[in-house]
């Protein structure tokens, strides 16, 4: 009678069914070992399952790979190597960049995120230095009588003109009202001889802006 021996069951020869195997035997579940390596458990799964497209993109996949097989007893340098053969031997390497879906894709690029940054400063500092500008320079002053060099019989004249309606006017250091519009006109009394006539335009924290128009009155 020819005895009986049992058979040892043929180790199996895919790496991820390995993986199953050891963890089995460790009496371990997948949610017990993530968080002792740090490694989503979800991911865990795909490597024993080789699902290649759950696995993040670049070394990371292979990075688990390592951490996963050193906790269950493997040498993450043999099991990676037997790995990489399969690879080659697969139209598609699982560890290679994926292509990251349109729906999925929500990370701005950080090089067009700090251009539009950049360009939002630019601006803002420009608008600073107009802004700074405008409060600093002199107002716009026209005026419109009297034109230069009047030779006149009149004891006294008009003098009219137009500036900014924010600017403060002066004709000969007197103060002198000017509309919503920035109009303004005073009569001057003249002397005799000649007659310098100063007319000056400031808002409050600008520089002055000053016209002197010279009239002769016989």
């Amino acid at each position: 009678m020819t005895g009986f021996s049992p058979k040892k069951l043929p180790a199996p020869e895919n790496w991820g069914e390995k993986l199953r195997q050891a963890r089995r035997l460790k009496n371990l579940k997948v949610a017990d070992i993530a968080p002792k390596i740090n490694i989503r458990a979800s991911y865990l799964l795909a490597l024993e399952e080789e699902r290649w497209d759950d696995l993040p993109a670049g070394l990371y996949g292979k990075n688990f790979l390592k951490e996963y097989a050193s906790f269950l007893g493997f040498n993450p340098k043999e099991i990676v190597m037997a790995n990489q053969e399969m690879i080659g031997l697969s139209p598609r390497n699982p560890f290679s960049q994926k292509i990251v879906k349109k729906n999925k894709f929500i990370v701005f690029p950080k090089i067009i995120r700090n251009i539009l940054i950049s360009l939002a400063i630019l601006i803002c500092f420009l608008y600073l230095i107009f802004y700074f500008k405008k409060i600093i320079l002199p107002p716009e002053l026209k005026i419109i009588s009297p034109v230069d060099n009047l030779l006149l019989n009149n004891q006294t004249i008009l003098v009219s003109g137009q500036t900014e309606k924010e600017a403060a006017v002066k004709i000969n250091g007197e103060l002198v009202l000017n509309n919503h519009a920035g109009y303004f006109s005073q009569t001057v009394n003249l002397k005799k001889g000649l007659n310098n006539i100063i007319i000056s335009a400031q808002k409050k924290y600008s520089r002055e802006r000053s016209i002197t128009k010279q009239v002769l009155a016989e």
